[in-house]
């Protein structure tokens, strides 16, 4: 009997694909025997360049902080933004007293007054429930801290509970808990739709906040123009929008190289951007005497053991960079990257000079895509750098011209 796709080995499965032997062998190359086991058909590894981060004070701290990402810029602006935010003393960060991921039990077509007296009523019960289907979290210490009904329409209601996964991201935690608690709705058992976590963290919300000397930023000119890009991002969402991908650039980097998921991560983030009714920038950042502060309220679920950190190499080595000893500390560290991307994007706006720095490293990948071998770039980009107009024709007559 024929084996199904998913029960091919990868280079069974490669064989099925449109390749030619080239790209065949390469890809095979770049398998991975234990990645092969983390997602389904797998074939081969897709490598994402890992930069860092040299020095960002969090918390007193001077931590490195690897950067996983494709985009040219984004370590450096990081890098930048994070030397005019050391200028300061560094970012602080400020946690609720305890972090907890939610899941919500949902329900349709019932009466909230009867939801919401079951809930408050059978307390103990819920607790209960919960440790006997997740002991092991409360052995380290986490575990459901509350439990209430949310009205969500005329006809709609959410139970949220919320759990305190401890250094895990914990979806599987929640769920885990959330289908026991389930059965214990057997009276409402027609009306439940379903039980999962949400994304939205609102119970891991994070704040981290620094300033700079407005000297080092060029002027008292160049500040004020920070401060009224970060408020025409208040009222604007198309500004909001580039703004906060910009934001994201630093973030996600960080909650990739960790293992994380950055997908979460960004999700949580848009929707806190429009908790106000209108989509809007996630940071501010305002003028006090000669200083220059900025602020970042983010949820973020983020995790340093459990589920795939533990089982990619990369992710665990990322982790010991930053010497990492909690989810809460990264959570800090990942926000106080997203504040220094942030001010760098600004000032590079607020400067006039964006495109400077970008398009260097946009010349960069320009070369390689025309060929260029490492010997030959920098000449090549110095080339580039000085005309008007560019595009790979032009990257490759220049190419061609240097190797004559």
């Amino acid at each position: 009997m024929a084996k199904k796709y998913y029960e091919l080995t990868p280079d069974e499965r490669l064989a099925f694909l449109n390749l030619n032997d080239s790209d065949r062998k390469e890809l095979h190359e770049n398998q991975s025997t234990n990645n092969a086991q983390i997602i389904e058909n797998y074939i081969s590894d897709f490598r994402v360049p890992m930069g860092v981060l040299k020095d960002i004070i969090v918390n007193g701290r001077h931590i490195s902080v690897p950067m996983a990402t494709e985009e040219p810029s984004v370590v450096a602006a990081a890098n930048n933004g994070a030397r005019l935010l050391n200028s300061g003393g560094g970012i602080s960060v400020l946690l609720p007293e305890r972090t907890a991921m939610i899941g919500q039990i949902l329900f349709v077509g019932c009466q909230f007054h009867e939801i919401n007296g079951y809930v408050t009523t059978h307390q103990e019960m819920f607790f209960k429930k919960a440790r006997q289907a997740k002991p092991s979290i409360y052995k380290r210490g986490g575990g459901l801290i509350s439990i209430k009904a949310r009205r969500v329409s005329d006809h709609e209601i959410s139970v949220d509970f919320e759990i305190d996964t401890k250094d895990a991201m914990g979806a599987n935690i929640v769920n885990t808990i959330l289908e026991a608690e389930m059965t214990l709705f057997a009276d409402f058992e027609s009306h439940i739709l379903g039980a999962i976590l949400t994304n939205y963290a609102t119970s891991q919300c994070v704040t981290v906040t620094g300033y700079v000397p407005v000297e080092l930023l060029g002027g008292l000119q160049v500040a004020e123009k920070i401060v009224a890009l970060n408020q025409f991002s208040k009222h604007d969402p198309y500004r909001a929008t580039t703004e906060n991908k910009g934001l994201f650039n630093g973030i996600s980097a960080v909650v990739l190289a960790t293992g994380n998921d950055w997908r979460a991560v960004e999700a949580g983030g848009h929707a806190f951007a429009s908790q106000n009714g209108t989509y809007q920038s996630l940071t501010t950042w305002h003028i006090q005497e000669d200083k220059l502060y900025g602020q970042l309220s983010l949820p973020i679920s983020v995790g340093t053991v459990g589920g795939v950190i533990s089982a990619m190499p990369q992710a665990k080595n990322a982790l010991h960079m930053m010497n990492v000893v909690s989810a809460d500390e990264l959570r800090g560290i990942i926000l106080a990257v997203g504040l220094a991307q942030n001010l760098a994007a600004l000032k590079a706006i607020a400067s006039g000079g964006i495109q400077r720095g970008h398009m260097r490293m946009q010349y960069r990948v320009l070369a390689l895509q025309v060929g260029a071998l490492p010997e030959e770039l920098e000449l090549l980009v110095s080339q580039l750098s000085k005309l008007k107009q560019v595009d790979a024709n032009i990257a490759s007559k220049l190419l061609m011209e240097m190797r004559k």
